[in-house]
């Protein structure tokens, strides 16, 4: 009589332990998706495989998540990129990393555009207002920096083509530009924003990876 082979163990593997990160990385999924009503503390749990115990472990409420998500978002999508794009000595360049970063098709586009559908929430409203109050004032130095007039209408106008391609992304994707049109479309805003600014940077040898918040 053959043995019998050896029974496979019941016991169930330990589950990496959850930390605040998590919960903000989902909660920042669920804004992609669908906004700030997406928000749902027993979904996400439901989603993360963990119990909401786990998730009043590190958060008082929604209320506290929804916060902390949204100060992630503003670090990743804001700080960091300009961080990044900071370390870079030539503003052309600057600039065209910036509108390339910008208009590329991604999660944290849709989180923006889904964001500003919820401005009327006073913490929404509060962290969009701070972001774009960085992001003009960052546009406004490298136009300063090119030596280019006007830049605070300019940073202006870079930054409402940007909330309007969100929009697109958002209610409209098949009118956006796609990814083998998305160069020609960011030579057409720069021409517009400084005719006389060279758009024919190299692209290749000076490419700037920012990581995507959203896993």
């Amino acid at each position: 009589m053959p043995p019998t082979p050896p029974r496979a163990s019941t016991a169930r593997q330990p589950r990496r332990r959850l930390d605040p990160d998590d919960w903000t990385r989902a909660a920042l999924g669920a804004i992609a998706e669908n906004g700030i009503a997406n928000v749902s503390v027993e979904r996400l749990a439901k989603e993360l495989g963990a119990t909401k115990g786990s998730f009043y472990w590190h958060f008082a409420d929604r209320a506290a998540l929804i916060a902390a998500a949204l100060v992630r978002w503003e670090h990743e999508s804001t700080d960091r990129i300009i961080e990044q794009l900071g370390e870079l000595d030539d503003p052309r360049l600057e600039l065209r990393r910036l509108l390339e970063t910008a208009f590329e098709a991604r999660p944290g586009v849709l989180i923006e555009a889904n964001l500003l559908a919820d401005a009327d929430d006073p913490a929404v409203h509060e962290v969009l207002e701070r972001v774009a109050r960085k992001r003009l004032a960052f546009v406004d130095t490298i136009f300063a920096r090119i030596g280019t007039a006007g830049g605070s209408d300019r940073a202006l106008l870079a930054f409402s083509a940007y909330l309007g391609l969100a929009q697109l992304r958002r209610t409209a994707p098949s009118l956006t530009p796609s990814a083998d049109r998305n160069a020609a479309y960011i030579d057409h805003v720069i021409a517009c924003l400084r005719p006389n600014l060279d758009s024919a940077l190299d692209q290749g040898d000076h490419h700037l990876d920012v990581v995507d918040m959203v896993a």
